[in-house]
């Protein structure tokens, strides 16, 4: 292929033309990084040849002085699939030249506070603003600010398009859980809640009372937890009967464990007296007694997808963004067949 000016040394804008390939992908080859199919290595590799192409130390050194950025907004918490999401934005800005601002803020704090780290994030020079796994209150704190560039709301792929102006959307890994407690025969199935405010508790909780009111019983929510084992604990234990239902479905893993070692408490067997299901699949969740049935969501990948759809926002505004990765139900040994 003829460059367009042959008097200058290649750019590797020009060898991601040549080969129909962005230049994040040249970027990532020149640096022997993986996530890419061998073909497409070969082809950038070929074309770095064809057009002779020699790194540029200085504009390198520029490039770094300078430090492009991504803002995130992101929450202390103990949850595992959190630093799940941060590793997957991290591997993506480090292979894009990003570094991260990290904005840790309370998910269910005051919406003022919230709006002011937010306003003095939109003050810095960050090319974009990520917000993981959004609630009810930072969403507010969103809308108060006029941000001067692409802002993305990730949702770890766990809600189908629409919604209503509330922010709510269904739940897909919520539907795994149902479906697959109905497809065992269990028609009185009760619900323990996430923390009220969490866009995907909330999300995940509508299902299921979608799910009860199409089956004409009434949703039997037994509590409303903080996504921890302890509240999963004390919601059940607390249950001063649970012979009216054959299936407890649990916000997440998390706290399904506290529910089986309060169900364990109360002499309740699983699955044979009551099935269990979660969600997330963390890694502790197959060696739960008993192994627990759950929904796999891949947060760190689910990460990468984020911010990847960011940086198309930021470099390519218009351009499709990216899927987040299927997530699928794992059947262990909490769930029989009612």
């Amino acid at each position: 292929m003829t460059r367009p000016h042959p008097d200058r040394p290649a750019t590797i804008y020009d060898v991601a033309k040549a080969a129909g390939v962005s230049h994040q992908t040249v970027s990532k080859v020149l640096r022997g990084l993986g996530g890419m199919r061998p073909e497409t290595r070969e082809r950038v590799e070929q074309e770095l040849r064809n057009l002779n192409y020699r790194p540029n130390v200085g504009a390198r050194e520029l490039a770094r002085s300078r430090q492009r950025r991504i803002g995130v907004v992101g929450y202390e918490t103990f949850e595992s699939s959190t630093s799940k999401v941060l590793r997957g934005v991290a591997d993506i800005a480090e292979e894009a030249g990003y570094l991260l601002e990290i904005v840790n803020v309370k998910p269910l704090g005051d919406v003022a506070e919230i709006t002011e780290a937010l306003e003095q994030l939109n003050a810095t020079d960050v090319a974009g603003v990520l917000a993981t796994s959004p609630t009810r209150n930072v969403r507010e704190a969103l809308d108060r600010v006029e941000f001067r560039m692409p802002v993305f709301l990730d949702v770890n792929g766990d809600q189908r398009p629409g919604g209503d102006a509330e922010g709510t959307h269904e739940s897909i890994a919520a539907g795994l859980v149902v479906a697959h407690l109905e497809d065992l025969g269990h028609e009185r199935i009760a619900f323990v809640a996430g923390p009220v405010g969490w866009d995907s508790a909330t999300n995940r909780e509508n299902v299921y009372r979608a799910h009860a009111a199409a089956r004409g019983s009434e949703p039997a929510v037994l509590g409303h937890g903080d996504w921890s084992a302890a509240s999963g604990y004390r919601i059940v234990a607390d249950c001063e009967s649970l012979a009216d239902h054959t299936a407890i479905f649990v916000a997440n893993d998390r706290m399904a464990l506290g529910v089986l070692r309060a169900l364990a408490e109360k002499g309740v067997r699983v699955p044979e007296d009551v099935s269990v299901v979660g969600i997330d699949d963390i890694p502790e969740a197959a060696y739960f007694t008993p192994p627990l049935t759950t929904v796999h969501i891949d947060f760190t990948d689910g990460g990468r997808v984020a911010a990847r759809s960011l940086l198309s926002l930021i470099e390519q505004p218009g351009s499709s963004l990216p899927q987040y990765p299927e997530s699928r139900l794992i059947a262990r040994a909490t769930t029989a067949a009612s």
